[in-house]
């Protein structure tokens, strides 16, 4: 076999380890072999895509006569049977024929293998190959160098955290050499490497690192290491010196901005890997939230803690001003802190001994002056730096919650005091997942951008969504470059309705310039959150489960897969229970987390548990009580046991609820509890208070919807939140239901409703933030709807008209939904003519990941898709897989739809044995027919036979 070597070096040597070095001798070839190796790993490479890349300027018969020759040249030098043609067009190198490192790499870097990744990784892609002439041929080559580079970087950041919690800091920091190796630049790895250095014991080669570092920096570049990079040095040096413990930093982002990182805090020891990995990958266990749903801490804290500053010692004459003077300056921070509150610095210093000591260090003074903290410090100057250490300290049992360090000029005492003050406060965070506040203790310039920001987190611990979105958004003004602030604002934007944040993705988009300041997981749960916003299920579901895997113990990726799987699954066909795991997941992490609570209360009224719904509820009012979100929770309760009472001071509430709330409170009566009875009921108080029109609007289509719901096709609309400007919406709703086997619409009733389609429009999608701009559909729907329903009323060959017309729509930007619609017709007709294979197999190219091929109206896209994949899979004997399909309809718009898959799940768990499931569908479809249309009443006599049969 050939041997191709591409990395640090450039060779190639046949099956005895000969050079072939007429081939290397021409760069052409060689990078024509390069060319064919790399890209052809997946597929062939197309002989047009080589001309235009090596051949650019020489017209087309020249250029093929050219690639002729030099492939001829090259089979001569290698082997005939090296490189293939396949078919006219395309040519391959056989992989049995020809190995190389470059291939072997990224094949080891795919399957996660990074020990044997890196081991092949012995420096940057063909080095010194150029490709004069052809500057896109050059491109390629450089791009091929820095995705290379990057995956070894990735390699080595991999085995580095690896090998911290394994407990094997040297091993660390071994591999955080190769990363700055590879990025010798980057002042993130050089702090991951002093870091890393110091933890293994070795804080010498770590200052030995540096000094090498800034050298280098002076030499080539004329620059001196970032602050951050430098304090951080200076902090090491100073533990050195006075021989402290160097043991775990959870509290130290690594890779924070240059200019706000500082030197390491020194809290009490957890186990070494646990430290390594908070140096490698910047933070032990997460660094940022995704949504606005996610929070640090457990519960809420409704009474503040009391902190006093205990006058610093200080180590010169020169800094006496500092004895007192920081017990004013950190109480003044820290006063007014979410949940904290100083002691007056007078009543500490007058406190004092006559000699102005405190014997106890600071303990019974505290508990005298009725303190749950202290802070004990000394100020010191050190080679004309300041130095300020403090000391966080529980006053009850003396344990030393968190310890912080700075280190800068005596002119910017402020600043120092600030970032002091910051790095306190995130040893004050609580939890099992507490680094989000040590995160923007350490991303932030702005102490009081900082205090809005945990204003914000405190609001989301106590459940209140709207404050903590005010919060945000201060924090984010008040600090342009606070990238974590920007994030949560862009998250909690996305579900919450922010004052003068219309439009979230401005501020994912300033997060996203900012991501330099996150961790490599902040800045993973942002590109997720991208995709989440971006509606790309499938990337996104991706993303979240390799999180999950890579970050077990941290709650964030837990929720985003919760939340993935529970808000996208359904639109793919996919039950919505597939969630639960996630949110039980996030609830063990994190005990507090009240939307995951919410979550799982949802779900469990959707799925009849009534006993677990009670469950979370108790131990959600038990956190918040009197929090907002809480209506929902009342209600699911109250409509699952249709409890009148309950239901009663739900609508009484709904009144003063906010708009958010009482849409969700909608939702949860409608589409969870299902009680379409309760949400009429509830809908009255709502239609007076729900004032935002993205609100109203949601709330005026489940409105239009509900008669469909209840199988009362004729019935008239509901007077409600201006339900008269949702006609169009109401017609299209009966002409998907009216096209559907399923439903018994009387021939007449569908000839009328075809021909206001004909004369009409159809609907366009809710203005909701998550939402993309619905494009005008209006031809491609109508011809949609109108072939539906000539199929429905026997007319073959109008519908295939219809058919024909989707096909011939060529239009970019119309041709991708046309083509969609017309699958879904070409299934029917297929079904028509009792080829439930053949429907079933054009129903499977249905995209309803929505953001591929386009925006489509979100609303009911792909719903009535939904519902057939279902039946033919039921019509097949499929019936385990059609469970999932029927089990999807649990969405806003899903309404007409959710009767008719109870229904077909009672008569699927009848037929596989399991009568409980059965008699639960059974009585959810009988309680939403109940008061069907008259011709609709067959299938609810029929059905309550079966269950009375069950």
């Amino acid at each position: 076999m050939l041997r191709l070597i591409t990395l640090g070096a450039l060779d190639l040597k046949d099956a005895r380890g000969r050079t072939i070095h007429d081939v290397l001798s021409q760069p052409k070839r060689v990078a024509l072999l390069l060319y064919l190796v790399m890209e052809g790993r997946r597929a062939p490479v197309s002989r047009d895509r080589l001309l235009a890349l090596f051949w650019p300027e020489s017209d087309e018969t020249r250029a093929r006569n050219a690639l002729s020759q030099s492939l001829h040249q090259l089979r001569r030098s290698l082997g005939a049977d090296v490189i293939e043609n396949r078919g006219a067009s395309a040519v391959q190198v056989r992989a049995e024929a020809l190995w190389c490192d470059a291939g072997a790499f990224a094949d080891a870097a795919d399957r996660g293998d990074s020990d044997l990744a890196l081991d092949l990784y012995r420096g940057d892609f063909c080095p010194g190959l150029n490709a004069s002439g052809s500057a896109d041929l050059e491109h390629w080559l450089d791009q091929e160098r820095e995705r290379l580079r990057r995956v070894a970087l990735d390699a080595a950041r991999t085995l580095a955290r690896k090998a911290a919690d394994s407990g094997d800091p040297a091993a660390a920091a071994r591999n955080a050499h190769r990363a700055l190796a590879m990025h010798p630049d980057d002042e993130e790895e050089i702090r991951s490497l002093l870091l890393l250095l110091e933890c293994s014991g070795d804080a010498t080669g770590a200052l030995r690192a540096y000094d090498d570092f800034a050298r280098r920096l002076r030499a080539e570049l004329d620059a001196d290491p970032e602050p951050g990079t430098v304090r951080l040095a200076e902090a090491i040096r100073a533990r050195r010196g006075a021989n402290v413990d160097t043991g775990p930093l959870p509290a130290v982002p690594v890779s924070s901005a240059p200019d706000t990182a500082g030197p390491a805090l020194v809290p009490r020891p957890p186990r070494l890997g646990r430290l390594a990995a908070a140096a490698v990958v910047t933070l032990a266990v997460t660094g940022t939230v995704a949504g606005f749903w996610w929070r640090s801490g457990h519960g809420a804290e409704h009474s503040a803690r009391t902190l006093a500053v205990i006058p610093f010692t200080v180590r010169a004459p020169s800094l006496n001003y500092l004895r007192d003077g920081m017990v004013d300056l950190l109480s003044t921070e820290l006063d007014g802190m979410p949940g904290l509150k100083a002691v007056d610095p007078r009543s500490v210093i007058g406190s004092l001994g006559t000699d102005g000591s405190d014997p106890s260090g600071g303990a019974r003074l505290s508990r005298r002056l009725g303190a749950d903290y202290y802070i004990r410090g000394e100020a010191l100057e050190v080679a004309g730096h300041l130095h300020l250490d403090a000391s966080l300290v529980d006053a009850v049992n003396g344990e030393v919650v968190a310890t912080a360090s700075v280190v800068g000029d005596t002119t910017a005492l402020f600043d120092l005091v600030d970032d002091l003050s910051g790095r306190i406060l995130a040893g004050l965070s609580r939890g099992g997942d507490t680094t989000i506040a040590r995160l923007a203790a350490v991303t932030t310039h702005s102490l009081p951008a900082l205090k809005a920001f945990l204003r914000g987190e405190e609001a989301l611990r106590n459940g209140n969504d709207a404050q903590a979105g005010a919060a945000f958004r201060e924090a984010a003004e008040l600090d342009t470059t606070f990238a974590l602030a920007q994030y949560r604002l862009a998250t909690i934007g996305t579900w919450v309705l922010v004052r003068g944040v219309e439009d979230p993705s401005v501020w994912s988009a300033r997060a996203a310039r900012n991501a330099r300041r996150l961790t490599p997981l902040a800045r993973d749960l942002l590109a997720t959150y991208g995709t989440y916003r971006d509606l790309q299920m499938d990337e996104t579901e991706r993303r979240s489960r390799n999180l999950t895997e890579a970050y077990p113990a941290s709650v964030e990726p837990w929720m985003m897969l919760g939340e993935t799987w529970f808000h996208f699954g359904p639109v793919r066909g996919r039950s919505p229970m597939d969630a639960w795991a996630p949110f039980q997941r996030v609830l063990a992490l994190e005990p507090g987390n009240s939307h995951a609570m919410i979550h799982l209360a949802r779900l469990a009224a959707y799925d009849g548990r009534p006993a677990t719904l009670d469950s979370l509820a108790r131990r959600y009012f038990e956190r918040y009580p009197d929090v907002g979100r809480g209506l929902e929770i009342r209600a699911l309760q109250a409509y699952t046991r249709d409890d009148p009472a309950g239901r009663a001071a739900v609508v009484a509430a709904a009144r003063r609820a906010d708009d958010l709330v009482g849409v969700s409170t909608l939702e949860a009566a409608m589409l969870f509890a299902q009680d379409l009875d309760g949400a009429r009921e509830l809908a009255r108080p709502l239609d007076r208070s729900v004032n935002h029109p993205v609100m109203r609007t949601i709330a005026a289509r489940l409105i239009a919807d509900l008669p469909l719901g209840e199988g009362r096709f004729a019935r008239e609309p509901v007077q409600l939140f201006d339900s008269a400007s949702e006609d169009e919406w109401r017609l299209n709703g009966q002409a998907l239901v009216a096209g559907d086997p399923f439903f018994p619409v009387p021939p007449g009733r569908i000839a009328t409703l075809r021909a206001s389609i004909a004369g009409g429009r159809p609907y366009h999608a809710p203005p909701t933030p998550i939402w993309v701009p619905d494009r005008d559909l209006s031809p491609e729907m109508q011809h949609y709807l109108l072939g539906l329903l000539s199929l429905r009323l026997g007319e073959t060959a109008a519908a295939r008209r219809y058919l024909d017309s989707l096909t011939a729509v060529r239009d970019p930007k119309r041709q991708g939904p046309a083509r969609d619609l017309a699958r879904t017709l070409r299934a029917e007709l297929a079904r028509a003519r009792g080829d439930l294979s053949g429907a079933l197999e054009e129903l499977e190219g249905f995209p309803f990941d929505m953001s591929n091929p386009g925006p489509h109206s979100l609303a009911r896209w792909g719903v009535r898709e939904r519902f057939l994949h279902g039946e033919l899979l039921h019509a097949l004997g499929r019936d385990e897989e059609a469970l999932a399909w029927y089990d999807s309809f649990v969405g806003p718009y899903d309404l007409p739809y959710l009767a008719p898959a109870h229904l077909r799940r009672a008569q699927i768990y009848k037929k596989l044995g399991n009568a409980e499931r059965a008699r639960f569908h059974y009585r959810r479809f009988l309680a939403l027919w109940k008061n069907c249309d008259p011709e609709f009443r067959v299938l609810v006599q029929n059905a309550q036979v079966e269950f009375e049969q069950s």
